[in-house]
């Protein structure tokens, strides 16, 4: 969502408006995407609990799992930073730009994963559900 919306907005802002923009966007975008995060973070393990049985699907899970973490790392590591600076209006408006297409650019990476675990995950399910 955020690559493709957010993201080209962001490109077309001055240093100025994107000094503003940026920060006063996060709460849009965290009221959406924080439930799905926490959502995401509770039903994949519970999916490996409920699969262990079945070595194929726990397998599949293990490894959605994986990428949902790495994903949630590079949020906690690179991106939450940023975003903790720009509200805190740690940028000038001759750097953000710059920030920015850089954070958006390594988004890119989260959203690879974010369609890898969603892969994995219906692969699992998948599994699970034929070996029942």
């Amino acid at each position: 969502m955020i690559g493709v919306s957010f993201g080209a907005q962001w490109s077309q802002m001055t240093g100025s408006e994107l000094a503003a923009g940026f920060s006063a966007d996060w709460i849009n975008i965290a009221t959406t995407i924080i439930p799905f995060a926490l959502l995401q973070t509770i039903v994949i393990p519970v999916s490996l609990y409920w699969a262990w049985g079945h070595e194929s699907a726990r397998r599949l899970w293990t490894l959605a799992l994986a990428s949902w973490l790495i994903n949630c790392a590079i949020t906690a590591g690179y991106h939450f930073p940023i975003v903790w600076t720009a509200m805190q209006g740690g940028y000038s408006p001759a750097t953000i730009t710059g920030v920015v297409d850089t954070w958006v650019l390594v988004h890119w990476v989260r959203i690879v994963l974010g369609y890898l675990t969603f892969h994995l995950a219906l692969q699992a399910t998948i599994r699970g559900r034929a070996n029942n």
